[in-house]
C-alpha cells in the first residue's frame, strides 16, 4: 500500500490538507499525519482528520530554542522517515525538509509567504518540489506554480457551504456585523495594534455598527466595551461567521485573505507587505491600511453593495481563473505513489 505522510505546522494547515487527506484514504492510500504541539493544533486535528495525528516535536519560543528544537526534530524525524520508507512527504512549509532530504524521501513543500525569507529558501534548496502561487515572482528548477489561494484548498465552494445557524446561534443577521480579527503576534508594534484596535472598535461603537471580536490576548477583554461580541473559541463554524458579515478588519493576513476570498470587503491592517494580496487588492476586495481615515471612507459608503460586487468578483475568479488547491495538492501528491 502507497504511504503518504503529512507534517502539521499550524492550525491552519489542518484546513489546507483536510479535504485531501479525506480523498486520498477513500482511494485506498495510507495516510500518517504528524504535528508540533502547539496551541490547539492537536485539538483541531483530532476534530477535523479521519486519522489519528502522531505528536512529533513541540513549539518553542526563542531563537535558540527553536534551533534546538528543529535540530531534534529533524533527527528524530530522519529515523521514522528510513524505518517508514513514505512514498512522499507533505507539507506546508519546510519544517521537516532536512530529514526528509537526508533520509532521500521526496517532499513537498507548499507555500506562500515569500517575504519569510528564511523558510522560503530553506525549502526551495530542500524540497523535492517547491509548490507556490504565481504571485511570487521567484523561479527555480523544483519550483511548480499555480494560480490561486493555498486558503481555497478549504474555502473553495466544492468544499465550504456557508450555514446560517452560527450566526442564529449568536442572535445576529447576515450584513448586520463586522468581523474583526485581532492577533498578538503581528509585525507592527504590539502597544499601537493594541491602540489602534481601541480606536477602531470606538469609531465603529460612534456609527452604531455591530461588531463581533475574534481577539487572541484575552487580557485585552477588559478594555473592551461590553457591548462588543468578543468570540469564544474556537468555533466550529468560523467561516460561515465571516462569509456573513458586511465587513472585516483584520491584523492577520490569513484571516484577511480568507475573508476576502468569500466576498467579504476587508480591510487589512496588520502590517505586512505581502505580494499574495496584489490581485485581492486591485479586485477592491481587499485594502491594506493601518490609517483611520481610509477606513472611516469605507464604512460611509454603501456596504451591502460594495460586498455584493466583492462577493460577484470573486465568484467569477474562483469559476474562471483560480485554481481548486485542493485538486493541486492531489495531484502534486499522486505524482509519487
Amino acid at each position: 500500500m502507497k504511504k503518504v505522510l503529512i507534517d502539521l505546522n499550524h492550525p491552519v494547515d489542518v484546513n489546507f490538507f483536510k479535504n485531501a487527506i479525506k480523498i486520498l484514504i477513500n482511494s485506498g492510500i495510507n495516510i500518517d499525519v504528524i504535528y508540533r504541539d502547539r496551541g490547539k493544533l492537536k485539538d483541531i486535528s483530532i476534530f477535523e482528520l479521519p486519522v489519528k495525528p502522531i505528536k512529533k516535536g513541540k513549539h518553542y519560543n526563542s531563537f535558540l530554542t527553536k534551533i534546538f528544537g528543529q535540530l531534534r526534530r529533524d533527527f528524530n524525524l530522519y529515523f521514522l522517515f528510513k524505518e517508514k520508507k513514505y512514498d512522499i512527504i507533505a507539507c506546508f512549509g519546510s519544517t521537516s525538509v532536512i530529514s526528509a532530504w537526508m533520509s532521500g524521501t521526496p517532499f513537498l513543500a507548499f507555500d506562500d509567504d515569500f517575504e519569510y525569507k528564511i523558510p522560503f529558501y530553506h525549502a526551495n534548496l530542500f524540497a523535492t518540489r517547491h509548490i507556490y502561487p504565481d504571485f511570487i515572482s521567484y523561479e527555480r528548477k523544483n519550483v511548480v506554480k499555480y494560480h490561486g489561494y493555498k486558503e481555497l484548498a478549504y474555502l473553495h465552494p466544492k468544499y465550504f457551504k456557508p450555514n446560517l445557524k452560527i450566526i442564529q446561534d449568536l442572535d445576529l443577521l447576515e450584513n448586520d456585523y463586522i468581523f474583526i480579527r485581532h492577533i498578538s503576534n503581528i509585525s507592527l508594534n504590539y502597544k499601537d495594534a493594541n491602540d489602534s484596535l481601541l480606536q477602531i472598535l470606538n469609531n465603529l461603537k460612534v456609527k452604531k455598527l455591530k461588531v463581533i471580536l475574534s481577539i487572541e490576548d484575552k487580557s485585552l477583554i477588559n478594555s473592551i466595551s461590553s457591548e462588543i461580541l468578543v468570540l469564544n473559541e474556537p468555533l466550529t463554524d468560523i467561516y460561515s461567521l465571516m462569509y456573513y458579515a458586511l465587513m472585516c478588519i483584520s491584523y492577520g493576513d490569513t484571516v484577511a485573505r480568507e475573508c476576502s476570498l468569500l466576498g467579504v470587503p476587508t480591510v487589512y491592517v496588520g502590517g505586512r507587505n505581502m505580494s499574495m494580496h496584489n490581485e485581492l487588492i486591485g479586485t477592491g476586495v481587499m485594502m491594506v491600511t493601518k490609517e483611520m481615515s481610509d477606513i472611516n471612507r469605507i464604512l460611509v459608503s454603501d456596504l451591502v453593495s460594495r460586498k455584493n460586487n466583492c462577493r460577484s468578483i470573486i465568484s467569477q475568479k474562483i469559476d474562471e481563473e483560480w485554481c481548486d488547491t485542493t485538486e493541486l495538492i492531489l495531484s502534486q501528491i499522486n505524482n509519487f505513489l
